[in-house]
């Protein structure tokens, strides 16, 4: 075991997430004037304002007030909102139970009853807007209804190619094409060709797809009931909470966020995915979640998360979460390394891992300490940060810091199990001494030339000061040869 391991096996490590409740909020009937606790739905607008949709009702989240828009005040006659999308306009498109579609651009409702009774379109799960403005509407048990501001046309299993009339969601792609999740697995339409994706005929892991969404690089990531599935259009790649950090199998929603991380809903809390091999996961040992059953997610304009949940009311998350590792020069982690920022502190754990949290949108510096030794980079400035960092990582030095008046910095290595020390400085030369814990000069190197061995293997056993003097001043270090 090296001197650093020595140091840092005794280490306390606290728990990664200490102290960070405030950058979780949860929003309830009963410290709230939300009109439920179980959100159907949420949806942020250009102006910041978010609506949540419950099993009671519509209302709407400004700042610090809350609107009641359910059935007993307004024109909005159904107490359940199933889901909820903002067009370009800023006009608010509200599916429901019972009454079908409704739209809301702030003074004005509009109810569409006799559309919603031809078309038998009761339960309203997904409301998509495609980049002609067209609303493809998903409905439960009635198909996909497309709606181009103009006329209304029903695709169901019987009359298109469309796998099942039981549709959960609804995604548009960059080429404006339909991607429609349903009980009986996954449709691409593209204005006149079907594909179905089940499996039978795809790696698809379940054919029940609550979720689908769509990143820069065209990537589909698609929400299952046998897990989180990754199709760039000729590979599948499955995660499941065999092979993976994915807490269940039962994904409800997804969101990328504006650093194109992948927050995922499931029935066991919380996952956040960077996409490639990085997670992390909230639940009730390490967030104030108030039910592990997240419904939907929806990411603001201002970087916060809002999560809708089954009976537990709405969580906002507006923290930004920072992960990462550290490691010394050989890649071995290093545990009981503090991490501090914005005045919030942790410790690596026994992977070198650790999670910190700062509030979103401040400007912090993020360093690693351990007393005697420096790291690389000295520190990490994240300016204005929103969203989630992972990689955030430090290297350890071998070395220890020494201290003192000069402005240099100075580090000593110290192989004392070899019988050798080395001393590492901006200056070439230096004047090095050894004081015993008498007080008394033992060794001195008057000019000792940067990166150079001092055996110290024939020096009597003592608690030693060790002196390093250059034109920028002293510094100093114990250590010990007992």
């Amino acid at each position: 075991m090296t001197l650093v391991h020595r140091f840092l096996v005794s280490a306390l490590c606290l728990l990664p997430f200490s102290g960070i409740a405030q950058n979780w909020t949860v929003f309830n009937i009963n410290n709230s004037e939300i009109t439920g606790n179980t959100i159907l739905a949420t949806a942020a607008d250009k102006k910041n304002n978010k609506w949540v949709g419950t099993n009671l009702g519509l209302c709407r989240f400004q700042g610090r007030t809350w609107t009641d828009f359910s059935m007993f005040n307004e024109k909005l006659k159904d107490e359940f909102v199933n889901c909820l999308t903002v067009d370009a306009k800023g006009t608010l498109w509200i599916g429901t139970d019972n009454f079908g579609v409704i739209n809301f651009n702030g003074s004005k409702w509009t109810e569409y009853t006799a559309e919603t009774k031809k078309l038998n379109m009761k339960f309203i799960r997904e409301i998509a807007i495609d980049r002609n403005d067209v609303k493809w509407i998903g409905v439960t048990l009635g198909g996909l209804v497309k709606y181009d501001n103009k006329e209304w046309t029903k695709y169901t299993a019987e009359n298109s190619g469309l796998l099942s009339d039981f549709v959960l969601c609804v995604t548009i792609d960059s080429k404006n094409r339909k991607w429609i999740g349903t009980n009986d697995g996954l449709c691409l339409f593209d204005g006149s060709k079907w594909t179905p994706f089940t499996t039978k005929n795809s790696d698809l892991p379940h054919n029940i797809v609550p979720a689908v969404v769509i990143d820069q690089n065209d990537v589909k990531w698609i929400g299952t009931l046998g897990g989180l599935v990754r199709y760039d259009g000729n590979s599948w790649t499955i995660y499941n909470k065999q092979n993976s950090s994915l807490p269940s199998n039962q994904v409800n929603d997804l969101a990328l966020d504006e650093n194109g991380m992948l927050w995922i809903a499931t029935d066991q809390g919380i996952a956040l995915f960077n996409r490639e091999n990085s997670w992390q996961i909230f639940n009730k040992k390490n967030a104030p979640l108030p039910s592990l059953v997240i419904q939907n997610i929806t990411i603001d304009n201002q970087g916060n998360r809002w999560f809708g949940t089954d009976f537990g009311g709405l969580i906002r998350y507006s923290g930004t979460g920072i992960r990462g590792r550290v490691c010394d020069a050989k890649g071995i982690p290093q545990e009981g390394i503090t991490i501090e920022v914005g005045g919030k502190k942790t410790t690596t754990d026994s992977k070198g891992e650790y999670f910190i949290e700062a509030p979103t949108g401040t400007a912090s510096t993020l360093t690693a300490s351990y007393e005697g030794y420096s790291f690389e980079p000295a520190q990490r400035t994240l300016s204005g940060t929103e969203g989630f960092l992972f990689k955030q990582d430090f290297t350890i030095s071998s070395g220890m810091l020494a201290k003192g008046n000069s402005t240099e910095k100075v580090v000593v290595e110290p192989y004392l199990a070899e019988g050798y020390i080395i001393i590492r400085l901006e200056s070439s030369t230096a004047e090095v001494e050894f004081v015993n814990e008498q007080g008394k000069s033992i060794r001195t190197v008057p000019t000792y030339k940067n990166g150079a061995k001092i055996t110290i293997s024939k020096m009597p056993k003592s608690n030693y000061t060790l002196f390093i003097r250059t034109p920028k001043g002293e510094k100093s270090l114990k250590f010990n040869l007992k």
